[in-house]
Protein backbone atom coordinates (compact mmCIF):
# COMPACT_ATOMS: atom_id res chain seq x y z
CA UNK A 1 0.00 0.00 0.00
CA UNK A 2 2.96 2.66 0.65
CA UNK A 3 4.09 2.00 -3.24
CA UNK A 4 1.22 4.35 -3.93
CA UNK A 5 1.25 6.94 -1.72
CA UNK A 6 4.11 9.73 -2.43
CA UNK A 7 7.13 9.14 -0.51
CA UNK A 8 8.13 11.78 2.41
CA UNK A 9 10.73 14.33 1.05
CA UNK A 10 14.27 13.16 1.28
CA UNK A 11 15.30 15.84 3.99
CA UNK A 12 12.19 14.70 6.09
CA UNK A 13 13.06 10.94 5.99
CA UNK A 14 16.92 12.38 6.72
CA UNK A 15 15.76 14.44 9.65
CA UNK A 16 13.67 11.75 11.34
CA UNK A 17 16.88 9.73 11.05
CA UNK A 18 19.02 11.78 12.53
CA UNK A 19 16.70 12.61 15.50
CA UNK A 20 16.81 9.31 17.11
CA UNK A 21 20.20 10.31 18.45
CA UNK A 22 19.05 13.17 21.23
CA UNK A 23 22.83 13.86 21.07
CA UNK A 24 22.51 14.68 17.66
CA UNK A 25 24.38 18.39 16.76
CA UNK A 26 22.05 21.20 15.92
CA UNK A 27 24.43 22.57 13.46
CA UNK A 28 24.25 19.33 11.02
CA UNK A 29 20.36 19.44 11.64
CA UNK A 30 20.48 22.45 10.48
CA UNK A 31 22.65 22.06 7.23
CA UNK A 32 20.13 19.52 6.35
CA UNK A 33 17.01 21.56 5.98
CA UNK A 34 18.53 24.10 4.84
CA UNK A 35 19.28 21.74 1.66
CA UNK A 36 15.98 22.31 0.59
CA UNK A 37 15.36 26.15 0.47
CA UNK A 38 11.56 25.58 0.37
CA UNK A 39 11.49 23.59 3.35
CA UNK A 40 13.09 26.05 5.07
CA UNK A 41 11.54 29.23 4.84
CA UNK A 42 8.18 27.42 5.67
CA UNK A 43 10.20 26.57 8.40
CA UNK A 44 10.96 30.04 9.04
CA UNK A 45 7.80 31.32 8.17
CA UNK A 46 5.41 28.92 10.57
CA UNK A 47 7.97 29.90 13.77
CA UNK A 48 7.87 33.17 13.18
CA UNK A 49 3.72 32.93 13.29
CA UNK A 50 1.03 33.49 16.58
CA UNK A 51 1.27 30.04 15.57
CA UNK A 52 4.60 29.84 18.54
CA UNK A 53 3.96 33.21 19.57
CA UNK A 54 7.54 34.23 20.21
CA UNK A 55 8.75 37.56 21.57
CA UNK A 56 11.51 37.94 18.63
CA UNK A 57 11.57 36.98 15.26
CA UNK A 58 13.78 33.99 14.43
CA UNK A 59 16.06 34.65 11.77
CA UNK A 60 17.87 31.10 10.60
CA UNK A 61 17.26 27.37 10.82
CA UNK A 62 20.37 27.15 13.83
CA UNK A 63 18.26 29.77 15.75
CA UNK A 64 14.87 28.04 15.32
CA UNK A 65 16.85 24.94 16.10
CA UNK A 66 17.84 26.42 19.74
CA UNK A 67 14.90 28.24 20.64
CA UNK A 68 12.47 25.89 19.93
CA UNK A 69 14.16 22.84 20.52
CA UNK A 70 14.84 19.24 18.53
CA UNK A 71 11.77 17.77 19.51
CA UNK A 72 9.37 20.67 17.96
CA UNK A 73 11.79 21.39 14.74
CA UNK A 74 11.96 17.70 13.81
CA UNK A 75 7.45 17.38 14.14
CA UNK A 76 7.28 20.97 12.48
CA UNK A 77 9.22 19.39 9.24
CA UNK A 78 7.41 16.22 9.69
CA UNK A 79 4.56 17.96 9.15
CA UNK A 80 5.32 20.26 6.39
CA UNK A 81 6.94 17.40 4.66
CA UNK A 82 3.93 15.51 5.18
CA UNK A 83 1.62 18.40 3.96
CA UNK A 84 3.86 18.96 0.61
CA UNK A 85 3.41 14.92 -0.05
CA UNK A 86 0.09 14.91 -0.25
CA UNK A 87 -0.66 17.52 -2.69
CA UNK A 88 -3.97 16.82 -4.57
CA UNK A 89 -2.70 15.60 -7.52
CA UNK A 90 -5.68 15.53 -9.45
CA UNK A 91 -7.12 12.35 -7.75
CA UNK A 92 -11.01 13.12 -9.18
CA UNK A 93 -13.88 11.36 -6.59
CA UNK A 94 -11.64 12.06 -3.57
CA UNK A 95 -12.05 15.30 -1.92
CA UNK A 96 -9.31 16.69 -0.60
CA UNK A 97 -10.36 20.10 0.46
CA UNK A 98 -12.67 17.75 3.12
CA UNK A 99 -9.60 15.88 4.19
CA UNK A 100 -7.16 19.17 5.00
CA UNK A 101 -10.25 20.50 6.36
CA UNK A 102 -10.58 17.92 8.71
CA UNK A 103 -6.97 16.93 9.49
CA UNK A 104 -5.73 20.16 10.16
CA UNK A 105 -8.94 20.84 12.41
CA UNK A 106 -7.79 17.67 14.16
CA UNK A 107 -4.37 18.87 14.54
CA UNK A 108 -5.05 22.74 15.91
CA UNK A 109 -8.22 21.25 18.39
CA UNK A 110 -5.14 18.31 19.34
CA UNK A 111 -2.47 21.04 19.83
CA UNK A 112 -4.82 23.56 22.11
CA UNK A 113 -6.37 20.49 24.24
CA UNK A 114 -2.77 19.40 24.77
CA UNK A 115 -1.37 22.71 25.71
CA UNK A 116 -4.52 23.06 28.23
CA UNK A 117 -3.65 19.71 30.07
CA UNK A 118 -0.15 18.26 29.38
CA UNK A 119 1.89 21.45 27.33
CA UNK A 120 4.25 18.49 26.87
CA UNK A 121 2.31 16.87 24.91
CA UNK A 122 1.66 20.19 21.92
CA UNK A 123 3.79 18.97 19.21
CA UNK A 124 3.21 15.51 19.19
CA UNK A 125 -0.91 15.42 19.55
CA UNK A 126 -0.57 18.09 16.76
CA UNK A 127 1.34 15.74 14.30
CA UNK A 128 -1.10 12.81 15.21
CA UNK A 129 -4.26 14.76 14.89
CA UNK A 130 -2.55 15.81 11.56
CA UNK A 131 -1.89 12.19 10.46
CA UNK A 132 -5.04 10.68 11.99
CA UNK A 133 -6.75 10.38 8.58
CA UNK A 134 -3.64 9.23 6.36
CA UNK A 135 -5.34 5.83 6.18
CA UNK A 136 -7.85 7.78 4.20
CA UNK A 137 -5.50 8.84 0.94
CA UNK A 138 -3.27 5.37 1.33
CA UNK A 139 -7.27 3.40 0.80
CA UNK A 140 -8.03 5.91 -1.71
CA UNK A 141 -4.54 5.31 -3.63
CA UNK A 142 -4.03 2.04 -3.23
CA UNK A 143 -7.70 0.26 -3.79
CA UNK A 144 -9.60 3.79 -5.49
CA UNK A 145 -12.35 1.15 -7.02
CA UNK A 146 -13.21 -0.89 -3.29
CA UNK A 147 -12.66 2.82 -1.61
CA UNK A 148 -15.14 4.61 -3.95
CA UNK A 149 -18.36 2.88 -2.50
CA UNK A 150 -16.83 3.58 0.84
CA UNK A 151 -16.97 6.97 0.35
CA UNK A 152 -20.24 7.27 -1.67
CA UNK A 153 -21.88 5.14 1.46
CA UNK A 154 -20.65 7.46 4.04
CA UNK A 155 -21.85 10.46 1.71
CA UNK A 156 -25.19 8.69 2.06
CA UNK A 157 -25.24 8.60 5.97
CA UNK A 158 -24.95 4.95 5.87
CA UNK A 159 -23.05 5.41 9.04
CA UNK A 160 -19.47 6.94 10.70
CA UNK A 161 -16.67 6.56 8.57
CA UNK A 162 -14.92 4.34 10.54
CA UNK A 163 -17.80 1.85 10.58
CA UNK A 164 -18.73 1.93 6.99
CA UNK A 165 -14.99 1.19 6.10
CA UNK A 166 -14.88 -2.12 8.20
CA UNK A 167 -18.09 -3.54 6.99
CA UNK A 168 -16.84 -2.95 3.12
CA UNK A 169 -13.18 -3.14 3.85
CA UNK A 170 -12.58 -4.93 6.88
CA UNK A 171 -10.49 -2.72 8.43
CA UNK A 172 -10.55 1.16 9.14
CA UNK A 173 -8.47 4.25 8.07
CA UNK A 174 -7.63 4.88 11.98
CA UNK A 175 -5.95 1.12 11.63
CA UNK A 176 -4.25 1.56 8.08
CA UNK A 177 -2.75 5.15 8.61
CA UNK A 178 -1.24 3.76 12.03
CA UNK A 179 0.16 0.86 10.44
CA UNK A 180 1.51 3.17 7.86
CA UNK A 181 3.20 5.38 10.67
CA UNK A 182 4.79 2.93 12.49
CA UNK A 183 6.32 1.48 8.60
CA UNK A 184 7.90 5.13 8.49
CA UNK A 185 9.19 4.73 12.41
CA UNK A 186 7.28 6.85 14.39
CA UNK A 187 7.04 6.49 17.93
CA UNK A 188 5.00 4.21 19.08
CA UNK A 189 2.67 6.80 21.44
CA UNK A 190 2.15 8.36 18.08
CA UNK A 191 0.99 5.64 15.56
CA UNK A 192 -0.95 4.40 18.77
CA UNK A 193 -3.00 7.36 18.88
CA UNK A 194 -3.74 7.27 15.33
CA UNK A 195 -5.23 3.96 15.49
CA UNK A 196 -7.51 4.82 18.08
CA UNK A 197 -8.78 8.06 17.39
CA UNK A 198 -12.46 6.88 16.57
CA UNK A 199 -12.20 4.15 18.96
CA UNK A 200 -15.69 4.61 22.09
CA UNK A 201 -12.85 3.49 24.89
CA UNK A 202 -10.38 5.36 26.72
CA UNK A 203 -7.30 2.82 27.26
CA UNK A 204 -4.76 5.57 27.96
CA UNK A 205 -5.04 7.66 31.45
CA UNK A 206 -7.39 10.65 30.96
CA UNK A 207 -5.14 13.96 28.95
CA UNK A 208 -2.95 11.02 27.44
CA UNK A 209 -2.21 11.80 23.99
CA UNK A 210 -4.83 8.93 22.44
CA UNK A 211 -7.45 10.66 24.69
CA UNK A 212 -6.30 14.22 22.99
CA UNK A 213 -6.19 13.13 19.46
CA UNK A 214 -9.75 11.17 19.97
CA UNK A 215 -11.65 14.58 21.24
CA UNK A 216 -9.49 16.41 18.72
CA UNK A 217 -11.39 14.21 15.88
CA UNK A 218 -14.62 14.71 17.46
CA UNK A 219 -14.67 18.63 17.93
CA UNK A 220 -13.17 18.67 14.27
CA UNK A 221 -16.05 17.01 12.95
CA UNK A 222 -18.31 19.27 14.57
CA UNK A 223 -16.82 22.74 13.18
CA UNK A 224 -16.34 20.69 9.41
CA UNK A 225 -20.33 19.95 9.67
CA UNK A 226 -19.75 16.43 9.68
CA UNK A 227 -21.49 15.98 13.28
CA UNK A 228 -24.72 17.67 13.38
CA UNK A 229 -24.63 21.26 15.79
CA UNK A 230 -26.99 18.70 18.68
CA UNK A 231 -23.80 16.40 19.28
CA UNK A 232 -22.18 20.03 20.57
CA UNK A 233 -22.75 19.20 24.24
CA UNK A 234 -21.67 15.45 24.20
CA UNK A 235 -18.50 16.28 22.65
CA UNK A 236 -17.71 19.12 24.93
CA UNK A 237 -18.65 16.62 28.06
CA UNK A 238 -16.59 14.09 26.18
CA UNK A 239 -13.46 16.11 26.52
CA UNK A 240 -13.76 17.13 29.92
CA UNK A 241 -14.02 13.53 30.72
CA UNK A 242 -11.55 12.27 28.83
CA UNK A 243 -8.48 14.71 28.71
CA UNK A 244 -9.53 16.58 32.11
CA UNK A 245 -10.09 19.91 30.27
CA UNK A 246 -11.63 22.91 32.60
CA UNK A 247 -14.81 23.80 31.15
CA UNK A 248 -13.72 27.51 30.84
CA UNK A 249 -10.74 26.49 28.86
CA UNK A 250 -12.84 24.23 26.90
CA UNK A 251 -14.97 26.90 26.37
CA UNK A 252 -11.94 29.08 24.95
CA UNK A 253 -10.69 26.26 22.66
CA UNK A 254 -13.78 26.56 21.02
CA UNK A 255 -14.68 30.50 21.17
CA UNK A 256 -10.59 30.40 19.01
CA UNK A 257 -10.60 27.40 17.15
CA UNK A 258 -12.19 28.42 13.53
CA UNK A 259 -9.58 31.28 13.69
CA UNK A 260 -6.89 28.77 14.49
CA UNK A 261 -7.88 26.79 11.80
CA UNK A 262 -7.90 29.51 9.18
CA UNK A 263 -4.46 30.57 10.50
CA UNK A 264 -2.83 27.16 10.28
CA UNK A 265 -4.33 26.19 6.88
CA UNK A 266 -2.54 29.45 5.46
CA UNK A 267 0.63 28.86 6.93
CA UNK A 268 0.45 25.48 5.38
CA UNK A 269 -0.51 27.24 1.96
CA UNK A 270 -3.72 24.14 2.23
CA UNK A 271 -7.35 24.94 1.12
CA UNK A 272 -9.53 24.10 4.06
CA UNK A 273 -13.05 25.76 2.79
CA UNK A 274 -15.76 26.75 4.63
CA UNK A 275 -16.15 25.95 8.35
CA UNK A 276 -18.76 26.44 11.12
CA UNK A 277 -18.07 29.15 13.54
CA UNK A 278 -18.94 28.26 16.94
CA UNK A 279 -21.48 30.95 17.50
CA UNK A 280 -23.32 28.71 14.90
CA UNK A 281 -22.81 25.25 16.54
CA UNK A 282 -24.08 27.35 19.83
CA UNK A 283 -26.95 28.69 18.11
CA UNK A 284 -27.88 25.12 16.29
CA UNK A 285 -27.82 23.22 19.19
CA UNK A 286 -29.77 25.55 21.33
CA UNK A 287 -32.37 25.83 18.20
CA UNK A 288 -32.39 21.66 18.41
CA UNK A 289 -32.79 21.91 21.81
CA UNK A 290 -35.70 23.89 21.99
CA UNK A 291 -36.64 21.99 19.31
CA UNK A 292 -36.51 18.69 21.22
CA UNK A 293 -38.08 20.61 24.15
CA UNK A 294 -40.76 21.34 22.37
CA UNK A 295 -40.86 18.38 20.76
CA UNK A 296 -40.80 16.22 24.11
CA UNK A 297 -43.87 18.34 25.53
CA UNK A 298 -45.66 17.94 21.89
CA UNK A 299 -45.14 14.08 22.57
CA UNK A 300 -46.16 14.42 25.81
CA UNK A 301 -49.80 16.62 25.63
CA UNK A 302 -50.31 13.91 22.86
CA UNK A 303 -49.01 10.93 25.29
CA UNK A 304 -51.55 12.47 27.74
CA UNK A 305 -54.07 12.69 25.00
CA UNK A 306 -53.66 9.25 24.12
CA UNK A 307 -53.79 7.95 27.90
CA UNK A 308 -57.06 10.05 28.94
CA UNK A 309 -58.87 8.25 25.99
CA UNK A 310 -57.98 5.49 27.04
CA UNK A 311 -59.08 5.87 30.34
CA UNK A 312 -62.38 7.52 28.71
CA UNK A 313 -62.59 4.35 26.73
CA UNK A 314 -61.88 1.57 29.43
CA UNK A 315 -64.29 3.67 31.97
CA UNK A 316 -66.62 3.45 28.65
CA UNK A 317 -66.02 -0.24 28.73
CA UNK A 318 -65.99 -1.05 32.55
CA UNK A 319 -69.92 1.14 32.38
CA UNK A 320 -70.55 -1.24 29.52
CA UNK A 321 -69.44 -4.26 31.51
CA UNK A 322 -71.18 -3.03 34.53
CA UNK A 323 -74.51 -2.70 32.74
CA UNK A 324 -74.58 -5.84 30.85
CA UNK A 325 -73.77 -7.29 34.21
CA UNK A 326 -76.60 -5.56 35.75
CA UNK A 327 -79.17 -6.47 33.21
CA UNK A 328 -77.92 -10.44 33.62
CA UNK A 329 -78.51 -10.03 37.37
CA UNK A 330 -81.40 -7.86 37.64
CA UNK A 331 -84.88 -8.98 37.68
CA UNK A 332 -86.64 -6.83 34.79
CA UNK A 333 -89.85 -6.50 36.89
CA UNK A 334 -88.98 -5.74 40.25
CA UNK A 335 -85.37 -4.44 39.81
CA UNK A 336 -84.10 -6.49 42.53
CA UNK A 337 -81.19 -9.00 41.93
CA UNK A 338 -82.30 -12.10 39.85
CA UNK A 339 -81.84 -16.04 40.83
CA UNK A 340 -78.63 -15.88 39.21
CA UNK A 341 -77.11 -13.41 41.05
CA UNK A 342 -78.76 -15.12 44.35
CA UNK A 343 -77.44 -18.21 43.69
CA UNK A 344 -73.53 -16.89 43.03
CA UNK A 345 -74.17 -14.48 45.84
CA UNK A 346 -75.13 -17.05 48.38
CA UNK A 347 -72.20 -19.37 47.37
CA UNK A 348 -69.54 -16.25 48.45
CA UNK A 349 -71.71 -15.79 51.49
CA UNK A 350 -71.81 -18.99 52.82
CA UNK A 351 -67.92 -19.50 51.95
CA UNK A 352 -66.89 -16.07 53.74
CA UNK A 353 -69.09 -16.68 56.63
CA UNK A 354 -67.33 -20.31 57.11
CA UNK A 355 -64.13 -18.27 56.94
CA UNK A 356 -64.50 -15.70 59.69
CA UNK A 357 -67.16 -17.48 61.88
CA UNK A 358 -69.61 -14.83 61.10
CA UNK A 359 -73.54 -16.13 61.36
CA UNK A 360 -75.31 -16.39 57.73
CA UNK A 361 -79.46 -15.99 57.45
CA UNK A 362 -81.11 -16.74 54.32
CA UNK A 363 -85.10 -15.50 54.34
CA UNK A 364 -87.54 -16.72 51.80
CA UNK A 365 -91.19 -15.42 51.70
CA UNK A 366 -93.99 -16.05 48.95
CA UNK A 367 -96.75 -13.58 48.31
CA UNK A 368 -100.31 -15.26 49.85
CA UNK A 369 -102.92 -16.42 47.40
CA UNK A 370 -101.11 -14.41 44.23
CA UNK A 371 -102.62 -16.47 41.69
CA UNK A 372 -105.89 -14.94 42.85
CA UNK A 373 -104.34 -11.67 42.02
CA UNK A 374 -103.42 -12.15 38.37
CA UNK A 375 -107.07 -14.35 37.91
CA UNK A 376 -109.13 -12.11 39.39
CA UNK A 377 -106.86 -8.47 38.08
CA UNK A 378 -105.07 -9.20 35.22
CA UNK A 379 -101.20 -9.85 35.01
CA UNK A 380 -101.06 -6.34 34.93
CA UNK A 381 -102.47 -5.37 38.66
CA UNK A 382 -100.23 -9.05 39.31
CA UNK A 383 -97.24 -7.03 38.02
CA UNK A 384 -97.81 -4.22 40.33
CA UNK A 385 -98.66 -6.06 43.19
CA UNK A 386 -94.77 -7.52 42.84
CA UNK A 387 -93.25 -4.45 42.01
CA UNK A 388 -94.79 -2.99 45.42
CA UNK A 389 -93.54 -5.87 47.56
CA UNK A 390 -89.79 -5.79 45.76
CA UNK A 391 -89.98 -1.59 47.18
CA UNK A 392 -90.72 -2.42 50.87
CA UNK A 393 -87.88 -5.60 50.37
CA UNK A 394 -85.55 -2.83 48.93
CA UNK A 395 -86.45 0.46 51.47
CA UNK A 396 -85.79 -2.35 54.33
CA UNK A 397 -82.85 -4.95 53.82
CA UNK A 398 -81.40 -1.89 52.15
CA UNK A 399 -77.23 -2.39 52.81
CA UNK A 400 -78.00 -5.53 55.00
CA UNK A 401 -77.79 -7.61 52.79
CA UNK A 402 -79.13 -8.83 48.98
CA UNK A 403 -83.05 -8.94 48.22
CA UNK A 404 -83.87 -11.03 45.22
CA UNK A 405 -86.88 -12.12 43.28
CA UNK A 406 -86.33 -15.88 43.69
CA UNK A 407 -88.91 -16.88 41.07
CA UNK A 408 -92.47 -15.60 40.48
CA UNK A 409 -93.99 -14.54 43.64
CA UNK A 410 -91.44 -16.07 45.84
CA UNK A 411 -88.47 -13.74 46.73
CA UNK A 412 -85.46 -14.35 48.89
CA UNK A 413 -83.02 -12.02 51.64
CA UNK A 414 -79.41 -13.17 52.17
CA UNK A 415 -78.37 -11.44 55.55
CA UNK A 416 -74.35 -11.73 56.34
CA UNK A 417 -73.00 -11.59 59.93
CA UNK A 418 -77.13 -11.32 61.46
CA UNK A 419 -78.09 -14.07 63.83
CA UNK A 420 -81.29 -15.42 63.88
CA UNK A 421 -82.62 -13.38 66.61
CA UNK A 422 -82.34 -9.91 64.01
CA UNK A 423 -83.52 -11.92 61.46
CA UNK A 424 -87.11 -12.62 62.81
CA UNK A 425 -87.10 -9.06 63.79
CA UNK A 426 -86.57 -8.09 59.93
CA UNK A 427 -88.35 -10.36 58.80
CA UNK A 428 -91.59 -9.88 60.56
CA UNK A 429 -90.87 -5.83 59.90
CA UNK A 430 -91.28 -7.33 55.93
CA UNK A 431 -94.37 -8.41 56.79
CA UNK A 432 -95.82 -5.80 57.98
CA UNK A 433 -94.70 -3.42 55.82
CA UNK A 434 -95.98 -5.55 52.06
CA UNK A 435 -99.28 -6.27 54.29
CA UNK A 436 -99.86 -2.43 54.47
CA UNK A 437 -99.10 -1.58 51.23
CA UNK A 438 -101.67 -0.51 48.98
CA UNK A 439 -101.33 -1.11 45.48
CA UNK A 440 -103.94 1.26 42.77
CA UNK A 441 -105.11 -0.80 39.88
CA UNK A 442 -107.86 1.32 38.47
CA UNK A 443 -110.71 2.39 41.24
CA UNK A 444 -109.26 -0.45 43.49
CA UNK A 445 -106.85 -0.25 46.19
CA UNK A 446 -104.79 -4.27 45.92
CA UNK A 447 -103.35 -5.64 49.08
CA UNK A 448 -101.49 -8.85 50.04
CA UNK A 449 -99.83 -10.80 51.99
CA UNK A 450 -96.86 -12.63 52.61
CA UNK A 451 -95.57 -15.92 54.07
CA UNK A 452 -91.77 -16.49 55.31
CA UNK A 453 -89.76 -18.95 56.47
CA UNK A 454 -85.82 -18.98 57.19
CA UNK A 455 -83.17 -20.49 57.64
CA UNK A 456 -80.01 -19.83 59.91
CA UNK A 457 -76.08 -20.40 60.22
CA UNK A 458 -74.65 -20.04 63.21
CA UNK A 459 -71.24 -18.73 63.71
CA UNK A 460 -68.52 -21.58 63.34
CA UNK A 461 -71.28 -24.68 62.56
CA UNK A 462 -70.60 -27.39 60.20
CA UNK A 463 -70.52 -26.04 56.74
CA UNK A 464 -73.78 -26.28 54.56
CA UNK A 465 -74.39 -26.59 50.80
CA UNK A 466 -76.38 -23.44 49.71
CA UNK A 467 -79.15 -26.37 48.38
CA UNK A 468 -79.52 -27.50 51.99
CA UNK A 469 -79.62 -23.53 53.61
CA UNK A 470 -82.34 -22.65 50.62
CA UNK A 471 -84.34 -26.04 51.15
CA UNK A 472 -84.45 -25.89 54.97
CA UNK A 473 -85.89 -22.16 54.48
CA UNK A 474 -88.40 -23.53 52.09
CA UNK A 475 -89.81 -25.92 54.89
CA UNK A 476 -90.46 -23.38 57.03
CA UNK A 477 -92.39 -21.11 54.21
CA UNK A 478 -94.62 -24.50 53.30
CA UNK A 479 -95.32 -24.58 57.07
CA UNK A 480 -96.29 -20.97 57.15
CA UNK A 481 -98.77 -21.27 54.57
CA UNK A 482 -100.15 -24.52 55.93
CA UNK A 483 -100.68 -22.75 59.33
CA UNK A 484 -102.67 -20.19 58.14
CA UNK A 485 -100.35 -18.03 55.49
CA UNK A 486 -99.29 -14.21 56.80
CA UNK A 487 -96.54 -15.35 59.14
CA UNK A 488 -92.71 -15.79 60.30
CA UNK A 489 -91.26 -19.24 60.70
CA UNK A 490 -88.16 -20.72 61.63
CA UNK A 491 -86.17 -22.87 63.54
CA UNK A 492 -87.79 -22.47 67.24
CA UNK A 493 -90.85 -20.77 66.38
Amino acid sequence: MTDTLPSLPHVAVEILHRTRDADVPMSSLAAIIETDPALAAKVLKVVNSSFFGLSRRIGSIQQALTMLGLRTVRVMVLSLSFVDSLRDGGDGGFDFEAYWRRSLGSAVAARLLARAVDRGLEDEAFVAGLLADLGMVAAWRSARDDYRPVLAAWARGEGSLAAVEARYLGTDHAALGGALLAGWGLPASLCEAVTGHHAEGTADAAGGLGSIVRCAAEVAALFCGELPASELDRVQRRCVAETGIGEGALEELFAGLEERLAETASLFSVPVGETVDYESLQAEAAARLAELTIQAEVDRLESSRRQEEAEVEARRLSEERAAILEIATTDGLTGLANRTAFDARLDEELARAGALAQPLSLILLDLDRFKAVNDTHGHQAGDAVLRSAAACMRRLVGAQGLAARYGGEEFAVILPGRDAQATRILAEDLRRAIAACEVAHGDRRLRVTVSLGCSCQAPGALPVRPADMVAEADRWLYRAKRAGRDRVLMDGS
